[in-house]
C-alpha cells in the first residue's frame, strides 16, 4: 500500500468507527424515526454507558421528536444511575463530590464553585492532505462539525476536574465496552484546533518519503498540571493563559479513534 492509500484508510478509519461507537441523544433520535422498536431500543441504552444529554431542555427535544417517555426516561436512570455508583451529585458545587466519569469545566470560581459537565464528541470527517514530499508531507486530519464549541469557558486560564471510575481499571464512560478506558488525565492531550472554512481541525499523523507518524505530534499538544485531589478525581488546569480560540482534550482509544472534549476560550 502506498503512503497516499495508507493515510488515506487512516482518514476513514477517524472518521467511522469513532462516530460508530457513541449512542447519543441523535443516536436515540435515529432509531425512533428507522421505526425500531422500544425493546431494541432499550437493550441499547442498558448496554452502553451514559452519553446522553437529559437535561430539561434535551428530554423536550426527544419528546418532539415523538420519543418514548418510556425510552426517555431509561436514558435518565441510566445516567443517574451512573452517577448514584459513583455517589455522585450532578448539582453539587463541592469539586470533591465524586460525578460520573467524564471531563468537567469550573464555570465559578475558587470560593463559588458552578462545575459544569463538557459532553464528548466525536471527528464528523477525515481527510488527507499533501503530496508526500518534505515540504508538503501526507496529513491525516480529522474535523469537527461548527465552528464553535458549546461549551464557552468564562477564563483564558480554565481549570478542569476530570472523574474516573476507581473500581473497574477495565471500563469506564470514558471509553466503551470493547476499550481500556482513561484513568488518568495524563492520557489525554490538550490541543488547540484549526479554523478550516467553518469547521475545527486537526492534524493526527503525518507522512514523507522518510518516515510515518500516527497520532497527536507532542508539539502540537498544551501543557497542563495534573493535581490528584481525591480518589478518582484531578484538577486539571493549562500551565499558561490560552489564546482565544477552539480547544479540546482528545482521548484516542481502541487505536486511530479520538473522543473529544471540546471547549471554546
Amino acid at each position: 500500500m502506498t503512503r497516499a492509500l495508507f493515510f488515506m484508510a487512516a482518514a476513514i478509519a477517524l472518521a467511522t468507527p469513532a462516530a460508530a461507537q457513541d449512542f447519543n441523544n441523535q443516536s436515540i433520535v435515529e432509531l425512533t424515526r428507522a421505526g425500531l422498536s422500544e425493546d431494541v431500543i432499550l437493550s441499547k441504552i442498558e448496554g452502553l454507558p451514559c452519553s446522553y444529554d437529559v437535561s430539561t431542555d434535551a428530554i423536550i427535544a426527544l419528546n418532539a421528536a415523538e420519543v418514548s417517555n418510556r425510552v426517555i426516561a431509561a436514558m435518565v436512570d441510566r445516567c443517574v444511575g451512573a452517577a448514584k455508583a459513583q455517589g455522585a451529585s450532578g448539582t453539587a458545587s463541592d469539586p470533591m463530590q465524586k460525578r460520573s466519569p467524564g471531563v468537567y469545566i469550573e464555570m465559578g470560581d475558587e470560593d463559588s464553585h458552578d462545575i459544569n459537565q463538557i459532553r464528548p464528541t466525536v471527528a464528523s470527517s477525515g481527510k488527507v492532505t499533501g503530496n508526500g514530499s518534505i515540504l508538503f508531507p501526507f496529513k491525516a486530519k480529522l474535523g469537527l462539525s461548527g465552528q464553535n464549541a458549546n461549551t464557552q469557558a468564562n477564563q483564558s486560564s480554565p481549570v478542569f476536574y476530570f472523574y474516573f471510575e476507581t473500581s473497574d481499571a477495565r471500563v469506564s464512560d470514558f471509553g466503551v465496552s470493547d476499550s481500556i478506558a482513561a484513568q488518568s488525565p495524563s492520557e489525554f492531550s490538550l490541543v488547540r484546533f484549526k479554523d478550516k472554512k467553518g469547521r475545527r481541525e486537526l492534524t493526527v499523523g503525518k507522512s514523507n518519503m522518510f518516515s510515518t507518524n500516527l497520532g497527536i505530534d507532542p508539539d502540537d499538544t498544551i501543557p497542563f498540571t495534573i493535581d490528584e485531589i481525591g480518589d478518582g478525581i484531578f484538577r486539571v488546569e493549562p500551565n499558561s493563559p490560552l489564546k482565544p480560540g477552539q480547544y479540546g482534550f482528545v482521548l484516542r482509544f481502541g487505536g486511530e479513534k479520538y473522543r473529544i472534549f471540546d471547549f471554546s476560550v
